[in-house]
């Protein structure tokens, strides 16, 4: 293609208080027209400002094409909240206030002792006194161990393993005293005597009671495991070693495992984590990012390493064991 030729127009004339400005300039592909003449000019100047305001327009319309879009408002919100999201020290409030919310329902079993009645050996005596006056065989049938619960509802049912009460369940001396420690409203702890309700050791699984009821008590949030997918975050709170209401965190590494349970035989789809589960831990909640409990802490021995396997909550007949449970007192 030759060249366009290239052409030095006149400046134009002075403009006429009828005109506010010239033509626009034709198309680049044909040759440019010979420049107007002053009477030219003056006669179509009545026409220029509606050329020059379509002009604008069509120039406007271009620039509005080719320019990027602008971030609305909404938008730039939704991007903030996203890098809020990828923040560590957002994620440590996060993780803060999950704690805070969920600990309440989590309580601390301790000082399990088994206390004959002599009259009955089947009632439980909460008179240490008259025990311990003329009964040399108290100290045969105390049973101490530590171990972890969650509240079930607000009648003061709890749920924890078997292995937590495994002596005192098995044990045909009588029934049993169990101190556990809870916290009120205002965080101030206090402990009640829990009463064993029953026991599933195919799960793994008993319920206790304590006799406190209404606002006192913040049932956990029961959730499910059903969705849960490998590399979800997840949390374990407890009591391990004794030291109470301590938050351990990792994620789901394992789906669909295989653990013995207390009567021998295998619980099936168990939940594999990386979040510390030790002494002290078993019977506490396992939760997820939203505070719902998906399981059981519990943990087995695989290949002489302690391997946190907690009982999933993937099955509703496991929490239906837990109510039925619950229902006998």
């Amino acid at each position: 293609m030759l060249p366009l030729p290239c052409l030095l127009l006149p400046p134009p004339p002075a403009p006429t208080p009828t005109s506010s400005s010239l033509s626009p300039p034709p198309p680049l592909l044909s040759p440019p027209p010979p420049p107007p003449s002053p009477s030219s000019v003056r006669r179509s100047g009545a026409l220029l400002p509606r050329r020059s305001a379509a002009a604008a327009a069509a120039a406007a319309a271009l620039l509005l094409a080719a320019a990027p879009p602008q971030t609305l408002p909404f938008t730039r919100i939704a991007r903030a909240a996203e890098e809020d999201a990828d923040d560590p020290q957002s994620e440590e409030e996060r993780v803060v206030r999950l704690f805070q919310e969920a600990s309440p329902s989590v309580v601390f079993i301790k000082d399990l002792e088994l206390k004959p009645n002599r009259k009955n050996p089947l009632v439980a005596s909460t008179n240490n006194q008259e025990e311990e006056e003329g009964n040399e065989d108290l100290k045969d049938a105390k049973v101490e161990g530590t171990g972890s619960g969650f509240l079930w509802d607000k009648f003061g049912h709890i749920v924890t393993n078997y292995l937590v009460i495994a002596k005192l369940a098995t044990d045909g001396a009588g029934l049993h005293r169990c101190k556990v420690y809870l916290e009120d409203s205002s965080g101030r702890a206090y402990s009640k005597e829990g009463k064993l309700i029953g026991a599933d050791p195919a799960y793994d699984l008993a319920v206790l009671k304590v006799d406190v009821e209404g606002d006192k008590l913040r049932p956990a949030l029961i959730g499910t495991s059903r969705s849960l997918k490998v590399g979800q975050s997840c949390f374990a709170i407890g009591n391990p070693f004794g030291y109470e209401h301590t938050l351990t965190t990792g994620v789901v590494s394992g789906l669909s495992r295989e653990i013995p349970s207390p009567n021998g035989r295998a619980i099936r789809g168990a939940i594999q984590t990386d979040a510390a589960i030790n002494a002290g831990n078993s019977g506490g909640p396992l939760i997820d990012s939203y505070g719902h409990v998906i399981g059981v802490n519990t943990a087995t021995f695989t290949r002489k390493e302690l391997l946190p396997i907690p009982i999933q909550a993937k099955f509703t007949r496991k929490w239906l064991v837990i109510d039925a449970i619950s229902r006998l007192g």
